[in-house]
């Protein structure tokens, strides 16, 4: 079973963090010039050029000698994963099983943006990660070092995503490693009925009476600051003509309440998890209807 951590860069220098923007550029860079191979190979031959023969043209590109070679190639397998699912859709359209309107060509990453760094092939060095370069980036970029999480110390991890946000303003690190999964042979026999909503998050019900509720209403505030604050940021925005780019402090609070909503639920779903393996229920039934939040009209507060 695999896991995910993940991490915000914090604590680095400003050179630091000007050589992990470098990488991400380059790595987009590397991403447009595999798609523009493909696209233009299915163009004039009518076929998908696979991973092995793009590797082969694009092996001594300035981005890839720029990249860490297991970079460079993960960025290619990227690229070649995205195409395949493309030629599959064009093999269902052709069976009658899938529009063709529907099957796109994967386009080019923006002039100016970034891409993610995939590392598949890990080293870390104690409680440090050590980011790999390439030999002609050593020469002219000092290594850096960043801190891992303490839980992936006695862990095995299998890659690193290091991911560009608020076009590269900062950076996400996604651990993925390595977990045993624990096979609990919990009694299917008993339930734990979940319904959910908004001053209440979820009320629990279990077969046996048993019962609990977690406060929603936490939530329901940190939404209402966002909305708010992001609504008074707006009027300045539009008065000063700034356009419809998103301003950095809209960016910044966004992420802060996309943060606290996902810690929030996720500690939501583990106090439920915890409930069922303590009390061996094996059942769980969540009501959910795909529809139930539309054109809903219960009041301004609860609409918000």
């Amino acid at each position: 079973m695999y896991l995910t951590v993940k991490q915000q860069v914090k604590h680095l220098s400003k050179d630091d963090y000007r050589s992990i923007r470098e990488l991400c550029h380059s790595a987009k860079n590397l991403a447009n010039e595999a798609i523009y191979n493909v696209r233009q190979y299915y163009f004039t031959e009518g076929k998908f050029l696979n991973y092995e023969k793009n590797y082969v043209l694009l092996k001594n590109s300035f981005n890839y000698k720029t990249l860490n070679s297991n970079m460079a190639q993960q960025i290619l397998k990227e690229v070649d994963g995205s195409f395949k699912s493309f030629f599959g859709l064009l093999k269902l359209a052709k069976q009658g099983k899938y529009a063709f309107m529907d099957c796109k060509l994967p386009n080019y990453l923006p002039k100016d943006g970034y891409t993610t760094l995939v590392i598949g092939f890990v080293r870390l060095n104690g409680n440090k990660l050590i980011l790999p370069f390439s030999n002609s980036f050593k020469k002219t970029h000092k290594p850096v070092e960043i801190t891992i999480p303490p839980i992936l110390l006695d862990k095995k991890v299998k890659e690193i995503r290091i991911i560009p946000k608020a076009h590269a303003r900062f950076f996400e690190i996604q651990y993925t490693y390595e977990a045993e999964c624990v096979q609990r042979n919990l009694n299917k026999n008993n339930a734990l009925a979940l319904d959910l909503g908004i001053n209440n998050l979820v009320t629990a019900v279990s077969n046996n009476g048993r019962s609990f509720i977690i406060d929603g209403r936490r939530l329901k505030s940190i939404n209402q600051w966002f909305n708010k604050e992001n609504a008074r940021l707006q009027s300045i925005k539009d008065k000063q003509h700034f356009g419809k780019k998103t301003t950095n402090r809209q960016k910044a609070i966004a992420r802060d309440r996309n943060n606290k909503v996902n810690d929030y639920m996720s500690k939501a779903a583990r106090k439920v998890i915890d409930y069922c393996i303590s009390n061996d229920i094996g059942t769980l039934v969540a009501g959910y209807n795909v529809t139930f939040q539309r054109s809903s009209h219960i009041g301004k507060q609860n609409n918000q």
